[in-house]
């Protein structure tokens, strides 16, 4: 080979080895149509369609509405922020359905009565007793017709004979039995105390409101009987539920859930919702029966590849399912071919809102109104659809079958996910069983932050347990994590500003880097977290998995700290670890997006300007340095100045929200911490100390009365202490007893045993006598 050839070859690039691709997990979800967990695979790349069920306002939003919510909530943030999905996220307001217009109705004509009755008398009391006796007779028929009857006689006594067992089994019949009998007690107590007004001569307009108020859903539904059907005003319907809604909005924002990209309202898509059903009829999968429409589920099950009740198939012909999926007021309308159908349109009645149609003067039925709303937006195929997992039937399965009967399609939705149920204390949430929590009343008890953390605890799809046992355990898990971002940014902050750059100094004035077989390790757990992170949100997003990673990973970060300190960590493998579970818990909307370590900006920090946000530090830090000068001048001793720096950690720093932790190395770590956590262990701190304290002056005084004994016994001469006893006769000049009172010489065993005594008498003395001679 020749020099110029070999030159030509050393020029050319080698080839290159591709690596080879480890293979990782692919998303799943837990698909509620495959009841199996399904590869995610959008319609279209990296965008995603998304309808979620929104709230029916017509009351405050509870934690089963939470359970949903906050659950899609978690999954949405993990779908766009962790995989990256561009996510078209939808959800409707229904603000038309039978319970807004029976509680709009019932509202309207309480409060005109209310307005109405400017004071107490027989006719406005006649009429709670009225209502209060057509309410028992109505809510208690499940109950044997001999308590019903003793009900409406002799409420007392019937209210004794209703013993625990007895409600039980009541309960069996009617599980709204304890929220009926509350409203009937405090309506007859009403009655009864307004009755003793009146004979008092107490009739004023708070009389009467009292009465009115303490008998509110009795008197209610009393009034909807007779004068319900005169109620037309449409401003009567739309008013309740803007109110609800504005207040839903509240608390989703309360709870950090992100507003949907597209919000529908089910008033404003009535056109879109007639024409829906009028092609559902022309598909020949609808009929109209006296002016309502109705889906026919005999003629679409089956035919050409339908079918109905995709999600739960076993629960076809479930008469109380149906009945409730048709509302209160739309159960009684006439024409149905099969009880299984169920309205599109339903007929209006006098007393409720009206819309022109082809069919009758009506409005929607409950089911396709999600249904258009979310084919009006995503059209005829969507990716996810969501909602709780007590609206799979009837509600989204005739979701389902509606729309696939319009568009005549084999398949509406790709993924359907359900959130799971909702229990408070091992029990059903429920007004009738008093444990129903508003989201606004579980704020008042717990921070968003630790709510979600709580959700993100328990699988999205799996039953919850809402119990304080389990928030005390999360907000403990909250305080683990927040100490953990604490130490972290106070000892990186120290390394920085320490003068070492992060390199460990030799004895010899050399220095070494700190990336050793620690580090090292702490690097490969961080890996690995990462890794099993990734499969757990793989695995239909399960954070319960995800937070156990975090936890464990936590912890041994804490074990490296608290093993190397301040002069021995890597401060850059600990920053990365702090700074990845920062940004899992920014994904889980658990941090602040502006943060880089830990949850948020500390409590009590001011966002006013420079000024505004320094001078109270430097306050403090002047006045420290008054005290310190003062002391210097008068020649104080040094214990005085060491009280100084405590007085100044103890209580000026906790007043500013910081936390100096003193460290061995004598150079403290400084946290923010809540003002109010440092005032709480500053306050646990001074007990212990207390404690100790008082510990201390009871063994003191238990010393001192032990030593008041001793004197007190010392005080008899020991020549003295024997000649009182009636067991001797003879003593020695030093009164030690020599002979019994028998005149017998006292035995050698005795003679030992009295001389020990008499030994221990004489030092007793000694010490008295000598403790006598100090305080003359």
């Amino acid at each position: 080979m020749s020099t110029t050839e070999s030159g030509v070859k050393s020029r050319t690039q080698p080839k290159w080895l591709a690596p080879a691709a480890k293979a990782t997990p692919v998303l799943k979800f837990q698909n509620s149509l495959t009841k199996t967990k399904t590869d995610f695979i959008p319609k279209e790349g990296r965008r995603v369609t998304w309808y979620n069920c929104g709230p029916t306002v017509y009351d405050a939003s509870h934690m089963g509405h939470a359970r949903t919510y906050l659950s899609m909530d978690i999954i949405r943030r993990v779908l766009e922020d962790y995989f990256k999905y561009d996510v078209l996220f939808v959800q409707n307001v229904t603000d038309i359905d039978d319970k807004i217009i029976l509680r709009a109705r019932q509202q309207y004509l309480f409060e005109n009565l209310k307005k109405e009755t400017t004071q107490l008398d027989e006719k406005i009391i006649q009429q709670a007793e009225e209502a209060w006796l057509e309410f028992a007779n109505a809510k208690l028929k499940k109950l044997d017709a001999r308590l019903v009857s003793l009900a409406t006689s002799n409420w007392p006594e019937f209210v004794k004979k209703m013993t625990p067992e007895e409600v039980a089994k009541a309960l069996v019949l009617d599980e709204k039995y304890k929220m009926i009998s509350s409203a009937l007690d405090a309506s007859y107590v009403a009655i009864q105390n307004a009755k003793a007004n009146l004979q008092k001569g107490v009739t004023g307009k708070e009389a009467s409101d009292e009465l009115l108020v303490a008998s509110q859903d009795i008197v209610s539904a009393w009034l909807d009987a007779r004068k319900g059907q005169e109620v037309n005003d449409p401003k009567v319907f739309r008013d309740l539920p803007a109110f609800w809604e504005q207040e839903y909005f509240k608390d989703m924002e309360a709870l950090n859930v992100r507003a949907p990209d597209v919000q529908t309202r089910v008033s404003e898509y009535i056109p879109e919702i007639i024409d829906y059903v009028q092609k559902i009829i022309d598909n020949g999968y609808a009929y109209a029966a006296d002016g309502s429409v109705y889906f026919d589920t005999s003629r679409y099950d089956g035919h050409a590849g339908h079918h109905y009740a995709k999600l739960e198939p076993w629960s076809k012909g479930d008469t109380a399912l149906i009945e409730d999926g048709e509302g209160s007021l739309g159960s009684k309308l006439q024409g149905k071919k099969s009880p299984n159908d169920f309205a599109l349109w339903k007929t209006s009645k006098p007393g409720e809102p009206v819309w022109d149609s082809p069919w009758s003067q009506g409005r929607p039925g409950w089911h396709i109104e999600c249904s258009v709303m979310a084919s009006a937006v995503l059209g005829e195929n969507m990716d996810i659809h969501s909602g709780g997992v007590d609206l799979a039937f009837p509600h989204h399965d005739n979701e389902l079958a509606q729309s696939e009967a319009h568009f005549d399609c084999k398949q509406w939705v790709n993924y359907f996910l359900h959130a799971g149920h909702l229990h408070v204390e091992g029990q059903k949430m429920s007004k009738s069983l008093k444990n129903f929590i508003t989201i606004n009343e579980a704020l008042k008890t717990y921070t968003a932050r630790q709510l979600r953390i709580f959700f993100l605890l328990h699988q999205w799809d799996a039953k919850m347990d809402f119990k304080k046992s389990s928030m005390q355990e999360t907000i403990q898990l909250e305080q683990f994590m927040k100490n953990f971002f604490d130490n972290t940014k106070a000892i990186v902050y120290k390394v920085q500003n320490d003068g070492t750059r992060g390199a460990t100094e030799s004895a010899d004035g050399s220095i070494t880097h700190r990336f050793r077989e620690p580090e090292q390790q702490l690097l490969k757990l961080l890996q690995d977290k990462q890794d099993a992170v990734h499969a757990a949100l793989c695995d239909s997003i399960n954070t319960p998995v995800v937070m156990d990673e975090l936890v464990d990973l936590i912890s041994n970060t804490n074990k490296y700290m608290n093993a190397n300190g301040a002069k021995g960590v890597n401060i850059h493998i600990l920053n990365k670890v702090a700074k990845w579970v920062t940004s899992m818990l920014k994904i889980f909307g658990v941090a602040d997006n502006g943060v880089e370590i830990g949850f948020g900006a500390a409590a009590g920090q001011s966002s006013g300007n420079t000024e505004e946000v320094l001078m109270p530090y430097l306050q403090a830090l002047s006045s420290f340095r008054d005290q310190v000068r003062n002391g210097a001048r008068n020649k104080i001793e040094h214990t005085e100045f060491l009280k100084m720096c405590d007085s100044l950690r103890d209580n000026q720093m906790v007043d500013l929200s910081v936390s100096l932790d003193d460290q061995e190395d004598g150079v403290a770590l400084v946290k923010l911490v809540p003002r109010e956590e440092l005032i709480q262990a500053r306050e646990k701190k001074l007990a212990i100390a207390a404690e100790k304290e008082a510990k201390k002056a009871a063994a003191a005084a238990e010393r001192e009365r032990k030593r008041l004994e001793k004197l007190e016994k010392g005080k008899l001469a020991p020549s003295e202490m024997f000649k009182s006893s009636d067991e001797f006769s003879k003593f020695d000049e030093s009164g030690f007893p020599t002979h019994s009172k028998d005149g017998e010489e006292v035995t050698k065993s005795r003679k030992k045993k009295l001389q020990k005594e008499f030994d221990m008498q004489k030092k007793l003395h000694e010490e008295y006598l000598k403790e006598m001679s100090k305080s003359a």
